[in-house]
This record gives C-alpha cells, structure tokens and sequence, in this order.
C-alpha cells in the first residue's frame, strides 16, 4: 500500500512538472554561462604560453641538476657526462645536450596542457619553441663560465628538436589513449 502510495505521489510531481510553463534563466545568467564555457574552450594564448614556459623552466632547472649546460650546473661534477663530452664531437654533444635539456619540458607540457590549451597554441608552438629555444641559449651562454660561441651555436638546433619531438609525441600519446 505504500508504495503504491509514493508511486502516485511521484506520478502526481511529474504531471505538476510538466503543467507548469517553461522557465527561461535571465539573459545576463546566459551571457555569463557563455563567457565561462567561452573561456575553458578558449583560453588566451597568452596564458596557455605563460603556462607552457613556466613548465619549461622549472623542467629546464631541474635538467641543470643532472646534466650541465655549458658549465652551468646545480649538482656535482658528473664523470660520465665528462667522458662523454670529451670523446664525443662538439656539434653531436652539443645538439644532444640541447634536446637533452629542453625535452624533458617539453613533454610535461604537453602532459600538462589540457586539449583547448594544445588547440589554442596550435601552430604558434613552432615559433614559440624556436624563441625559447634561443632565449634559453642566450641566458645560459650569459651565465656560463666556460662557452664556445661558435660551436655551441647547434645547441638550438638540439633544443629546438627537443621541444618539437617531446611535445608532439606527449600530445599523439595523449590522443591515442583517449
């Protein structure tokens, strides 16, 4: 008997629901749901970048505590970092330490990055990749005690292969597991 009951009481709600007329929310709760939907679906790229470098260069920092660059470092002499440096050519080092210090970057970017932010940076990633890729140059070459202008110049090169590779195989990993 009673649940008998609530089903007519459940049964008489849904007939008093849909009697009553539509309710429409108010035009400025409208224009704030689509100014909210509006910024999650497009963030501005000057956020996603600042987000993006950041991650850059809290992953560069801690690349410094592994391996140097250009004689800048933050942990101890490592022998086999060494070793490799002198029985290896200047250009094949430093194009690898360049996208040994970038790549890892790189990657948590694009881990970190959620899928409107990879749309919004979209193509812009190259020029930005490049541009940091040379700043960061720049800056550690300024800082460094001990740097070969000229034959360190293919470390741009290694940073900028870094961030491409990193970041593209992170965001088609990404897509492929979702």
């Amino acid at each position: 008997m009673n649940q008998a009951k609530n089903e007519h009481e459940m049964f008489q709600e849904f007939a008093d629901f849909v009697e009553t007329g539509q309710v429409a929310p108010g035009k400025q709760l409208d224009e704030s749901i689509l100014s909210m939907i509006g910024k999650d679906l497009r963030p501005a790229m000057w956020t996603v970048l600042g987000k993006l470098t950041l991650v850059e260069v809290t992953a560069g920092l801690a690349t410094l505590t592994i391996c140097p660059q250009f004689g800048l470092r933050f942990g101890q002499h490592n022998p086999i970092l060494h070793a490799l440096h002198t029985s290896t050519s200047p250009t094949v080092f430093y194009l690898f330490c360049g996208l040994f210090f970038v790549i890892f970057g790189a990657i948590l970017g694009g881990l970190i990055l959620n899928r409107a932010e990879i749309l919004t940076v979209g193509n812009n990633k190259y020029p930005y990749f490049l541009v940091y890729s040379i700043l960061a140059y720049i800056l550690l070459t300024a800082l460094s005690p001990e740097v070969f202008v000229v034959s360190s110049l293919i470390w741009i090169l290694g940073a900028l292969l870094g961030n491409i590779l990193g970041f593209a195989v992170t965001i088609r990993l990404r897509q492929a597991t979702t």
